[in-house]
């Protein structure tokens, strides 16, 4: 019988390479492969590795989007949202003042146009229009 300290993974059986199988019963771990066996006490300083990961990890690691944001990340969209918007020199519909703000946004197919979203600097007013 070898030692589990000869090898550097005593889990892995070193002639066929499989897991080997545990057996509190009879104080072993064996390989079903190749009959190799290990006493479960020369396993006592075996290194143990774990990986623990959270929701925020799953989703770097996936490009996921939460469904509820944490304030950070609500703080971080507010700042890109308060950008400056482009203006236009058009009319407001329900006041009349001119110079529109406006922004793009494909809501439809990406072969039909983008949909124009306006914004009253002075009454607020908003509506858009499909291009």
């Amino acid at each position: 019988m070898t030692s589990a300290h000869d090898k550097d993974y005593p889990l892995f059986c070193p002639f066929s390479g499989n897991v080997m199988r545990m057996d509190a019963a009879n104080g072993t771990a064996y390989s079903e492969a190749s009959g190799h066996s290990v006493a479960l006490r020369d396993l006592v300083d075996t290194v143990k590795i774990t990986q623990v990961s959270d929701m925020e990890e799953v989703g770097r690691r996936f490009n996921l989007e939460p469904l509820v944001k944490r304030k950070e990340r609500l703080d971080e969209e507010n700042a890109l949202s308060s950008r400056t918007r482009a203006v236009v020199d058009e009319a407001c519909p329900k006041c009349g003042e001119r110079g529109l703000e406006f922004y793009l946004l494909q809501l439809r197919s990406a072969d039909e146009g983008q949909t124009v979203f306006y914004e009253c600097r002075k009454c607020g007013h908003k509506y858009s229009q499909n291009n």
